[in-house]
C-alpha cells in the first residue's frame, strides 16, 4: 500500500538545517513535514558536532568573522553567500535560545547545551522538541529516492518507508533539501554513517547543479590506534604535545604548518602534512603519533573536555606511557548544489540549506562555520520556500512517480545478489584510498574504474527487508556522490585548500573559478565560474 503525505513545504533532513527551517515555517503559519532516514535529530552530522558556532559575537566584528572565513576558504567562497553568514550570524545564533536551546555566549560565537551535554544533543533534541510542542509533523525512517516534477517545477518526492516497508509519496508546494553531506563516503569518518550524499544525487537528477565537489574536508587529529574508535583528539594532548613522524620529527614544524587552534584554522594542511608523512614512508600503519606523555603525566581532568578522557587517555592508550597514532578522518563536504543566498537552486520548487548547499566554505572551513550556516540559510531558505509557495497548488504525483515507486518494489523480488553493506563498505575504502587527502590523476582514475564496477555490482543487489531496502536505495546515491568528487577532483588541477593533487600540488592563479558539475542526457557536464558567478 502506498502511503500518501500532504503539506505546504516538505523539509527533507532533521539537521540543524531543516529544523531551523520548520521553526521558520512554523513560525509563518505554514504546514511543514520533516522527513529523515533515522529518528528525528539524530543520524546526521549537527548531533555529533562539537556544539560550537562561529559568529560576530562576544566581541568578535563582522570584518573578522568575514576575514576568518575567506582565509581559511582559500578566497574561492561566494562572496555573496559569505556576506549573508558574516552579518546573520550573530543575530540567529543567539536566538536558538527561543528554540530551547542553552546558549552560552564566547568571544566569536556561542556554544549550545548544558555542561553534561553530550556533542551536538543540545541542538538538534530541543528543537525537534520545540516543534513536536506545536504540532509540527515528522516522518521517521523514511528514504527519499527521488524529486518528483511536472514539468520543470518540483512538486513532490517519492520515498520509501524501512518501518512501514511501503512507498511513501509526499505531495508538497516546494521542497526544501536540507540533507546533509557526503563524509561517511569515506572509511575513516566521525560523521554518522548515513551522511552519504543523497540531496547532491537528488538535486542532481532533478535538474540541479552542483559546484566545489572536489573540497572534502578531513579533520586531521584522531585516533587511528587498532580496535580503538576513531575519536576525535584536542585539548592539551594536542595544545602541549607534539605530532611526530617515525623519525621523531615534529610534522607541523616540519611543513609550515602555524596556524592555530589547528582544529579551526589548519584542517587542511595539518592533514594534508601528516598523510604526506605516511605517503613518503615515515608512518606508521597509515598514521602518524603524537606524543603526549609529559602532558598526560601532568595533567588535570578538568581540562579534558572533549570526547576523549584523561582516564582514556591513560587507561586505554597508555599515552603516559608512549606516544600514540593519530591520522586524519572525513569530516566536512564543502561542495553541494549552487544556490543563491535564499537556498533557491535554479530549479523551481527546489530550496537547499546546510552542507547539502555549496559555495558558503570555499575549499576550507573554518572551524565552527557550520553551525552558524545551517542556522542562518536554513531560516532563509524557509522564508523563501514558502513565499514561492503562496499561490502554488498541490499536483497530484501517482502517475508522475510510478516508475520511482515500481522500481523500489522490485528490490525485493530479487533472490540473489551482493547485499547492500558490502558494496558500500568497498565504496568507502575505494574513496578513501584513492580520492582521500592525497590524489593524483592516476588514483583519481582508479578511483573511476573501481566506481564503475561497484556500479555494476549495484544492478545485483539483494535487498529483502525494510532497512536492507533503505540500505540498497542509500547506495545508489552514494554511488552517484562519489562520482561528483572523483569527476570534480579529476578536473581541478591544482592544490587548494581540502583538494591536494600530488601531480599539481601548487595553488594556480588561473584555478580561481569554480568547477560546476550539471546533468547534460545522462552525463555529467563539467564546466567552470568565475567566483562569485556560479548561481
Amino acid at each position: 500500500m502506498v502511503i500518501h503525505v500532504q503539506t505546504d513545504l516538505l523539509i527533507i533532513g532533521t539537521g540543524g538545517a531543516g529544523l531551523r527551517a520548520a521553526i521558520e515555517a512554523e513560525s509563518m503559519g505554514a504546514k511543514a513535514v520533516l522527513v529523515s532516514k533515522a529518528p528525528a535529530g539524530h543520524n546526521n552530522t549537527t548531533i555529533v558536532a562539537g556544539s560550537g558556532y562561529l559568529a560576530a559575537v562576544g566581541g568578535m566584528t563582522i570584518d573578522e568573522h568575514r576575514d576568518r572565513t575567506f582565509t581559511a576558504g582559500k578566497m574561492v567562497n561566494d562572496p555573496e553567500l559569505v556576506e549573508t553568514l558574516v552579518q546573520e550570524g550573530g543575530e540567529r545564533v543567539l536566538e536558538l535560545s527561543k528554540y530551547g536551546c542553552v546558549v552560552n555566549e564566547r568571544f566569536g560565537g556561542i556554544n549550545v547545551g548544558a555542561p553534561e551535554t553530550i556533542l551536538g544533543q543540545g541542538i538538534t533534541l530541543p528543537q525537534v522538541k520545540y516543534l513536536k510542542d506545536r504540532g509540527v509533523e515528522f516522518v521517521e525512517n523514511v528514504i527519499i529516492t527521488k524529486l518528483i516534477k511536472d514539468g520543470d517545477r518540483v512538486v513532490g518526492a517519492v520515498g520509501y518507508s524501512s518501518k512501514e516497508m511501503d512507498v511513501v509519496l509526499f505531495q508538497a508546494k516546494a521542497v526544501l533539501l536540507a540533507s546533509g553531506g557526503a563524509g561517511a563516503l569515506f572509511k575513516r569518518t566521525d560523521c554518522p554513517l548515513k551522511t552519504t550524499g543523497d540531496g547532491y544525487s537528488l538535486a542532481f537528477n532533478a535538474g540541479a547543479r552542483l559546484r566545489d565537489m572536489e573540497y572534502c574536508q578531513f579533520f586531521p587529529l584522531a585516533l587511528a590506534e587498532p580496535d580503538a574508535p576513531p575519536l576525535l583528539v584536542d585539548g592539551p594532548v594536542v595544545w602541549r604535545g607534539k605530532i611526530i613522524n617515525i623519525l621523531g620529527e615534529d610534522i607541523p614544524a616540519k611543513h609550515n604548518v602555524t596556524a592555530r587552534p589547528y582544529i579551526a584554522k589548519s584542517r587542511d594542511t595539518l592533514s594534508r602534512a601528516m598523510m604526506m608523512e605516511i605517503h613518503e614512508g615515515s608512518g606508521v600503519e597509515g598514521a602518524v603519533l603524537l606524543d603526549a606523555r609529559e602532558v598526560i603525566l601532568n595533567a588535570d581532568s578538568a581540562e579534558f573536555l572533549g570526547m576523549v578522557s584523561l582516564d582514556y587517555y591513560k587507561e586505554k592508550l597508555r599515552a603516559h606511557e608512549r606516544p600514540f597514532r593519530i591520522a586524519p578522518i572525513s569530516h566536512f563536504s564543502m561542495g553541494g548544489v549552487v544556490a543563491n543566498r535564499d537556498g533557491e537552486t535554479g530549479v523551481e520548487g527546489l530550496f537547499v540549506a546546510g552542507e547539502v548547499m555549496g559555495g558558503i566554505h570555499g575549499a576550507n572551513r573554518h572551524g565552527g562555520n557550520a553551525l552558524t550556516d545551517v542556522t542562518v540559510f536554513g531560516a532563509r531558505a524557509a522564508k523563501k520556500a514558502l513565499e514561492y509557495s503562496v499561490d502554488k497548488e498541490l499536483v497530484d504525483i501517482d502517475e508522475l512517480s510510478s516508475d520511482e515507486a515500481e522500481r523500489i518494489e522490485e528490490l525485493s523480488k530479487r533472490e540473489t545478489g551482493f547485499t547492500p553493506a558490502v558494496v558500500m563498505s568497498l565504496l568507502r575504502e575505494n574513496m578513501w584510498e584513492n580520492v582521500g587527502v592525497l590524489r593524483d590523476a592516476d588514483m583519481l582514475v582508479e578511483a573511476y574504474k573501481k566506481l564503475s564496477e561497484l556500479r555494476d555490482s549495484s544492478r545485483l543487489l539483494l535487498a529483502q527487508h525494510g532497512k536492507q531496502i533503505l540500505a540498497a536505495l542509500e547506495l545508489e546515491m552514494a554511488l552517484d556522490a562519489s562520482e561528483f568528487i572523483i569527476r570534480a577532483a579529476m578536473e581541478r588541477k591544482e592544490s587548494r585548500g581540502a583538494h591536494y593533487r600530488l601531480d599539481y600540488p601548487e595553488e594556480r592563479e588561473e584555478w580561481m573559478k569554480t568547477v560546476i558539475l550539471s546533468k547534460q542526457d545522462k552525463a555529467i557536464k563539467v564546466t567552470h565560474a568565475k567566483i562569485g558567478e556560479a548561481y
